[in-house]
């Protein structure tokens, strides 16, 4: 399966720990989620290195909460969603509350929202 993980800065630790476990069960990773360099063209080649890398994964997983990065990768797996299968985790559940700060994209049929310990997160994730 070929996946992509991410999420916002304070889920850095946990993307790396899902990518590793997921690489060891023999999974690929379509690219890692941290930008190299700085400026203008490395921008530009971490734009293009992250919408090929969500378009072109099975498995998608977004953790929260997210930065707007988040939102942007969420919106390009939903737009390429042929047979891929979307999730968000949340350790809490807040994120998907109905309010103000709602996102409707959370809601949408294609995406599976998920909430629990990130221990829970890794059992399931190992099961894939």
């Amino acid at each position: 399966m070929r996946f992509y993980v991410s999420g916002g800065p304070e889920n850095t630790q946990r993307v790396a720990e899902i990518n590793e476990a997921l690489a060891h069960n023999g999974h690929i990773i379509t690219a890692p989620s941290v930008m190299a360099g700085t400026g203008y063209d490395a921008l530009f080649e971490a734009a293009y290195k992250k919408v090929f890398s969500v378009t072109d994964a099975d498995f998608v997983l977004l953790l929260l909460p997210g930065s707007y990065e988040t939102h942007v990768e969420l919106g390009l797996a939903l737009a390429s969603r042929n047979n891929k299968r979307i999730v968000l985790w949340s350790e809490t559940g807040n994120e998907y509350a109905d309010g103000a700060a709602a996102c409707a994209f959370y809601h949408h049929t294609a995406v599976e929202r998920r909430s629990g310990s990130f221990e829970e997160l890794l059992e399931m994730l190992l099961t894939l």
